[in-house]
């Protein structure tokens, strides 16, 4: 009984960790929503649109982002995908880097519990093909060693590492169109689910 109690408040944490957004600071996440409640979604029809956000949440820097950069692996066969920028100049050549320069003061975006900086579009043949979405750190990145990161609004030199706030690393994803195997980057593991239950 206590296995199945603990279980069952495993999926609880999991379900309930996409009801809101992620309540820690300097999130990085991919979601299908502005509020970055979403990491999964499903389309109904053959050659649907679908659009998805990647969102910083609660950024620590209180004067905006001036620059960021992520590295954003799609896998499945979307349709026409295409990538637009809240702000900005992506100087990286490949196709899921994200190294990107706004500008500081007036430049940056906006200070919110919630920063999109970038729209991602495409269309999906049919109700059975699964996208995944792995966001990480950008390879060989000299700002940040090994993670998302971003820059303050005020200092281009005013770097801040992000956290992702689903999915961890290239084995996990952090969304998914026609499917959710996405797990929260939670601080409770199982090991401290199950000791409530001893």
């Amino acid at each position: 009984m206590k296995s199945m109690l603990a279980l069952l408040l495993v999926l609880l944490v999991a379900v309930s960790a996409f009801a809101q957004a992620d309540p820690d600071p300097d999130g990085l996440g991919f979601y299908f929503d502005l509020g970055a409640t979403e990491v999964c979604t499903t389309t109904a029809a053959p050659f649907a649109s679908v659009t998805g956000y990647l969102i910083i949440t609660n950024p620590s820097a209180e004067l905006g982002v001036s620059g960021w950069e992520a590295y954003v692996t799609v896998a499945g066969s979307p349709v026409a995908p295409a990538w637009t920028l809240a702000a900005g100049l992506d100087v990286d050549s490949s196709a899921q880097g994200f190294q990107v320069g706004i500008g500081t003061g007036g430049l940056a975006l906006p200070a919110a519990p919630a920063v999109v900086l970038a729209t991602y579009t495409a269309f999906i043949m049919a109700p059975t093909d699964v996208v995944t979405f792995y966001v990480e750190g950008v390879p060989g990145s000299t700002s940040f060693d090994g993670t998302p990161g971003y820059a303050g609004g005020g200092s281009a030199g005013d770097l801040r590492p992000l956290q992702v706030s689903s999915g961890t690393g290239s084995g996990a994803p952090a969304a998914m169109i026609n499917g959710c195997d996405v797990v929260a980057n939670e601080d409770m593991t199982f090991s401290t689910v199950k000791s409530l239950f001893r």
